[in-house]
């Protein structure tokens, strides 16, 4: 199983501070998946909260 980074701040930091020929692509790919399934759903959440105010 390829290893992750910790979630989506760890990922950013990569990201935003790593040569990315330093980074490795199947880390990326995994850390990218979790972090897409943590965050989707507080963006749905928070477009939710949105409609429900604005009506």
């Amino acid at each position: 199983m390829t290893q992750a980074y910790s979630g989506p701040i760890a990922l950013r930091d990569k990201l935003a501070h790593v040569p990315h020929r330093k980074l490795n692509a199947e880390v990326l790919a995994v850390s990218v998946e979790q972090a897409t399934a943590e965050i989707l759903p507080l963006i749905q959440a928070r477009i939710q909260d949105l409609t429900n105010t604005s009506t």
